[in-house]
């Protein structure tokens, strides 16, 4: 019987890596388009229901929590619905609605300015920014081009800890992630930059190979800034994972956290080129 979390933390990781990229993969292969909104829902609510962990230091009320629960929901569904206009328009109905709710609910509490502002920070950090994965998905190749970008923020990610793990010993921002350094993030770089190429070149037709490699350098480099974001949002929290859902991982923020910026950066590109 499997007893994970009793295991040390290497063997964690790749186990839970394992059985999070098989079902992944498989639904991104070979299920109907359709079946990856619930999947971005999920990821949204499970994002948003960490980052409240980063922002607000007690339990927020019952209206607020089901206000983040709605728009981990709408913004995926809108852009599955709607393309690029449905994801703007769910933004909106997320904003507005969380203006609303102060409106009609605590037009007075001076807290309640805080949380609005801190709902419509998480409204575009998670759902939002993860619903282009779906707009990617509408795209001609779009299965294809999806794997390309999650293969070169995994592999960036992969490479950055190992090489940074037997390499590094220059930091690369103490303040932010004591435990990044130059070496790792250039390891995750160099090996990132080939991944995507060789996958781009192998599977993607029509876009050059060179552009491949500068593509893959801009969705490396992304990636590694949003890791820092994330990290910088956990230490202004005063926390080292964003849950502990995934065993050797940390939280579902804690995989996403390198991806979040790449699927935007990834579907601009795209829209320039093709």
């Amino acid at each position: 019987m499997l007893n994970i979390p009793h295991w040390d933390s290497h063997r964690q990781r790749l186990i839970t890596g394992f059985l999070i990229a098989a079902p992944l993969l498989a639904v991104i292969v070979a299920g109907p388009w359709w079946s990856w909104t619930p999947l971005v829902a999920l990821a949204s609510c499970a994002g948003l229901l960490e980052f409240q962990r980063f922002v607000f230091a007690d339990t927020l009320p019952l209206r607020w929590r089901a206000c983040f629960l709605a728009a981990g929901l709408v913004h995926p569904l809108g852009a599955a619905l709607g393309g690029q206009i449905g994801l703007h328009f769910a933004l909106f109905l997320s904003l507005f609605g969380g203006f609303l709710l102060v409106l009609f609910c605590s037009p007075l509490e001076a807290r309640e300015s805080s949380r609005l502002a801190r709902f419509s920070l998480g409204c575009l950090y998670i759902p939002y920014l993860l619903s282009y994965v779906l707009l990617i998905g509408q795209l001609e190749q779009g299965r294809a081009l999806l794997l390309f970008v999650i293969v070169v923020t995994v592999v960036d990610d992969i490479a950055a800890f190992y090489c940074g793990r037997r390499l590094g010993t220059h930091k690369l921002y103490e303040l932010v992630s004591p435990k990044k350094t130059i070496e790792g993030s250039a390891g995750g770089l160099f090996f990132g930059v080939l991944a995507g190429t060789l996958f781009g070149v192998l599977f993607i037709h029509g876009i050059s190979p060179w552009v491949f490699v500068l593509f893959s350098v801009l969705l490396a480099v992304t990636g590694q800034l949003g890791d820092l974001v994330e990290s910088m949002l956990k230490r202004v929290g005063g926390i080292k994972d964003s849950s502990n859902l995934l065993p050797g991982h940390g939280g579902i923020m804690d995989r996403l956290d390198s991806m979040l910026f790449a699927f935007p950066m990834a579907w601009f590109v795209l829209a320039l080129i093709r």
